[in-house]
């Protein structure tokens, strides 16, 4: 793993996703919402619902730790962070959110084989005693967008009974 520049001084949002550790710019984390809160009549495409913000309700989706879309909700899945998304917003089950004030890490450039065409991961970081993957929300929303349009050209969404 060759290292590049350190990550400045910054607020991070930490969303833990199973064993991902998902690092993101706090300040792209417009909310976070209760997963109680998920209105799961007629869903969008992939989607595991709903979630009022603003006066309108937007999607949420639901990802594995190797970032697949999950069809079935996991219990442990008690906490949806809002990220905008163009003049929109979307949301992002995870089963903890933590903010990290002034969090300073070495950047590591992605492994050969995780650098794959839409891969949302910009790359890693020590975290405790692994590793956190670094994406913004502009990365997550182009990814689960695509994952999206695979999906409904292929027909498929995984049970979350991994």
């Amino acid at each position: 793993m060759q290292l590049s520049r350190p990550v400045s001084s910054s607020t991070a949002a930490l969303l833990k996703i199973n064993g991902l550790n998902l690092l993101l710019p706090q300040g792209e984390i417009r909310t976070l919402e209760s997963a109680t809160e998920l209105n799961t009549i007629a869903p969008a495409l992939c989607s595991a619902g709903w979630i009022a913000y603003h006066q309108k309700s937007w999607p949420v989706y639901c990802l594995s730790e190797d970032l697949s879309l999950l069809q079935a909700v996991p219990p442990e899945r008690r906490a949806c962070a809002m990220m905008t998304m163009g003049a929109g917003f979307i949301g992002i089950l995870c089963d903890d959110m933590i903010i990290l004030k002034d969090f300073i890490a070495q950047r590591h450039q992605l492994p050969q084989a995780m650098k794959l065409p839409a891969t949302p991961i910009l790359h890693l970081v020590n975290y405790e005693q692994g590793i956190a993957c670094v994406s913004n929300a502009k990365q997550m929303t182009a990814y689960i967008e695509h994952l999206v349009l695979n999906t409904e050209e292929q027909g498929k969404v995984r049970d979350g009974g991994e």
